[in-house]
């Protein structure tokens, strides 16, 4: 009696690779920050230029003429040459949400962490303020400028990163400038939604304000960047301080430095406990 061999094909079809997927994601999401988003600056400038056109002097050019509009014209193509400016802001910002969510997705995803933990991540806290930049306020370059400096730093070490060959001490060393210009960045979004609510620039800088300083303020808690940042402006204004007002000075720098050494400690308790 002979026997019937049954004879299994082989799916030709390759196996799709997650890891391979989300690093795709990764790569894009971080080409598009950058790319549209020196679109803009170039847009941006263009429209700081010309300020002259729709702000009145008799106003000290703080008065907005809303009806002027740089290209002229009802025609279909004038609306969407008008509208491109908010398409290269927010596929900017949604570029560096998707290639932080994939960050995030990839450190957090196999831990199940607590909401404390993920509000320390600052690879979270950026993510939280790049969604809230593509739904609320008004367009800006420098509520931008951050998130094209992290995605030129990852871009420009795209390889060993994705290859997972990348040293953490070696990039920062590498660009202690741009990382420091990052958190300066930070400083300058805070002083300018300050600005903007005192002038009523808009109905959304207040809430605005309120929900960035909360998410500066754990970034100040949990980022050495922006200590080191805060000290070397605090020394910078040293020479400034009355000496009456100089306790209180020093008493701030103390609550930075301390700030800094928790930071350590816990940093250090982390890698024991690893």
């Amino acid at each position: 009696m002979t026997q019937i061999q049954i004879i299994q094909k082989k799916d030709l079809r390759k196996k799709r690779d997650p890891l391979r997927d989300q690093r795709n994601i990764w790569l894009a999401g971080h080409c598009l920050a950058l790319g549209f988003g020196i679109l803009f600056t170039i847009t941006y400038l263009f429209h700081i230029l010309l300020f002259f056109k729709y702000r009145n002097w008799k106003w000290l050019f703080l008065r907005i003429n809303k009806d002027y509009h740089f290209i002229a014209g009802n025609r279909w193509y004038h609306s969407i040459v008008r509208f491109l400016p908010r398409v290269f802001y927010r596929m900017a910002l949604v570029g560096s949400f998707v290639s932080l969510g994939v960050t995030m997705y990839q450190n957090w995803a196999s831990i199940n962490p607590q909401w404390y933990e993920m509000l320390s991540a600052e690879n979270f806290q950026m993510m939280i303020v790049a969604a809230l930049w593509i739904f609320v306020g008004r367009r800006s370059f420098y509520r931008l400028f951050p998130y094209m400096i992290l995605s030129f730093l990852h871009l420009t070490n795209w390889q060993q990163e994705t290859k997972g060959t990348a040293e953490l001490k070696e990039m920062t060393k590498r660009n202690v400038f741009l990382l420091r210009l990052l958190s300066y960045s930070e400083l300058v979004v805070l002083l300018a939604l300050v600005l903007d609510s005192i002038l009523l620039k808009d109905g959304t800088s207040g809430i605005c304000l309120v929900i960035y300083f909360a998410f500066y303020s754990l970034r100040f808690n949990f980022s050495p960047y922006a200590q080191a940042t805060a000290l070397d402006l605090l020394g910078h204004l040293d020479h400034h301080v009355p000496p009456k007002y100089r306790p209180q000075w020093d008493k701030v720098k103390r609550f930075i430095r301390d700030k800094n050494e928790a930071r350590m400690r816990r940093r250090e308790n982390i890698e024991k406990t690893a």
